[in-house]
C-alpha cells in the first residue's frame, strides 16, 4: 500500500516500506525523493501522483540501494522525467552490477544477485547538474552507502534516507549493511544538528526529535562493534566471526542474510583496523584476526 501524507506546506512522503519522499511545485510538478524498490512500487507511487492532479519534475535519489532505486527506470520511462543522485550513487544505478559486487566481494552468483540489489539499469544524472528551487537543499549522508545525499525542503522538513533506520528494525539484530562504518558516525553526529520540524527516515516514521533515533542507530553500530571485538578475544577467520554474530542475535541464515552479515562484520574490522584496535595475521593460509596488544 502507498499512503500520502502531508507533512507541512509543500511537503509531502509516501508511506511504503520505504518511503517516498515529495516537494510539491507551484505549477503541480512534483520532485520526487527515491523511486521504490520496483516497477510495481514505482506504479503506486505514480498513481499516488496522478491521484492528485501531479506529475514528476524529475526523481532524486538519495543512494542507489535497490529498494530506493529500484522504479527509477520505470518511472523516467513512463513520465519522461530525468533522474538525479550525486556523482558516485548515479555510477551504481547506471551499471547496477557494480553494487551487488561490492557488497558480496566479485561478480555475485544469482542467488545472491537475483534476490536483492537487482536495480534495472538507468541513466540518472549528476545532482549538481539539477535545476532543484533555491528553498530545496542537498546535504551528505555518506557512510551507508558511497555518497548517499538528503533533501532539506523550504517547510524545515528533512529526508534523511538510511542515515538512519527507525528502531523497531533493530528488535531482531542490531546488524545492518553500513559500506564505511568510521562515515556513518560522522553522520549520525552530524544529523544530531538537523532538528527541523521534522526528520523523516526512509524506513520509520517521521520524528520531530532525530537526536533519539540517532543515538538508537551509534547504539547498534556499537553493538555489532563489540560483538566483533569479543569474538576476538582469540584469533579468528572473518567467517567466524560472522558465526559468532549469527550465533548471538539467533539470525536465520541464508545465502543473502550470509553475504550481507560478513559484508558488516569486514566493514567493522575496517573501522577498528583503522583505529589501530585490531590486526590480522596469517596462520599458514589462513588470515586471522586479533586485538592489538
Amino acid at each position: 500500500m502507498a499512503e500520502l501524507i502531508h507533512l507541512a506546506g509543500n511537503t509531502y512522503y509516501i508511506k511504503m516500506p520505504t518511503n517516498s519522499g515529495i516537494y510539491l511545485n507551484e505549477d503541480k510538478s512534483v520532485y520526487l525523493i527515491d523511486s521504490g524498490a520496483n516497477e510495481e512500487d514505482a506504479k503506486k507511487i505514480l498513481n499516488v501522483i496522478n491521484e492528485q492532479g501531479w506529475s514528476i519534475r524529475a526523481v532524486l535519489l538519495t543512494h542507489a540501494h535497490t529498494d530506493h532505486a529500484g522504479g527509477c527506470k520505470y518511472l523516467t520511462k513512463t513520465t519522461g522525467c530525468k533522474a538525479y543522485a550525486s556523482e558516485a550513487e548515479r555510477i551504481f544505478v547506471k551499471y547496477p552490477d557494480i553494487e551487488p559486487a561490492v557488497v558480496y566481494g566479485s561478480f555475485p552468483c544469482r542467488d545472491f544477485r537475483g534476490k536483492v540489489m537487482n536495480t534495472p539499469a538507468c541513466d540518472v544524472l549528476d545532482i549538481k547538474d539539477c535545476e532543484l528551487p533555491k528553498d530545496l537543499e542537498v546535504f551528505s549522508l555518506a557512510g551507508h552507502f558511497v555518497d548517499m545525499i538528503g533533501f532539506k525542503t523550504s517547510d524545515d522538513v528533512y529526508f534523511v534516507a538510511d542515515a538512519v533506520i527507525g528502531e523497531e528494525f533493530f528488535k531482531k539484530s542490531p546488524v545492518t549493511y553500513i559500506f564505511d562504518v568510521e562515515r556513518q558516525y560522522e553522520t549520525l553526529w552530524k544529523i544530531n544538528d538537523l532538528q527541523g520540524e521534522l526528520c523523516v527516515p526512509s524506513h520509520g516514521a517521521p520524528t520531530r526529535d532525530i537526536t533519539n533515533l540517532s543515538n538508537a542507530n551509534k547504539k547498534a553500530l556499537k553493538e555489532v562493534e563489540m560483538a566483533v571485538l569479543e569474538a576476538i578475544n582469540t584469533p579468528k577467520t572473518c567467517e567466524e566471526i560472522t558465526e559468532i554474530c549469527f550465533n548471538k542475535w539467533s539470525m536465520n541464515t541464508s545465502f543473502v542474510s550470509f553475504v550481507m552479515v560478513s559484508s558488516a562484520v569486514r566493514g567493522q574490522l575496517t573501522y577498528l583496523r583503522h583505529r589501530g584496535e585490531v590486526e590480522y595475521f596469517f596462520e599458514g593460509s589462513r588470515m586471522l584476526w586479533k586485538i592489538c596488544e
